[in-house]
């Protein structure tokens, strides 16, 4: 797997965590006030699954480009339809962190900057581990 890909996934593993710990938190702390409960609670999970979504697309659309068997990605998935998870985000965050560039004339999108600076990160981190 390209290095890029492990970064992605400790990256956005990192956020989900930070996000699911505040709906933890937030059940703890506001079971007095429902309407604070349902609020803070699904916002938390609802962040944590949008990172989750786009992870998991942008490994799928990875992993398609590879030419792994449709099949096997279907059962991969858990999805009789894998291309429910790739959308424009997980294509513009592969493209940065592929460092692909972008079309001339075009602004880069914001998934493709921040899929650079994931694939720049964990470039540095992977070479202050080899010293």
């Amino acid at each position: 797997m390209p290095a890029e890909l492990i970064a992605l996934v400790q990256d956005f593993v990192h956020w989900e965590r930070r996000h699911l710990d505040d709906a933890a938190n937030a059940s703890r702390q506001h079971i007095q006030s429902p309407a604070n409960w349902h609020r803070l609670v699904l916002y938390a999970l609802t962040d944590a699954l949008a990172y989750n979504f786009l992870l998991v697309g942008t490994l799928a659309a990875y992993l398609q480009e590879q030419g792994l068997d449709a099949e096997l990605l279907r059962r991969h998935l858990q999805s009789p339809d894998p291309d429910r998870y790739i959308n424009q985000e997980a294509l513009d965050l592969l493209a940065g962190l592929m460092g692909r560039p972008v079309a001339e004339g075009q602004q880069e999108p914001t998934w493709h900057f921040i899929g650079r600076q994931i694939a720049e990160c964990g470039a540095q981190q992977g070479d202050e581990r080899r010293r």
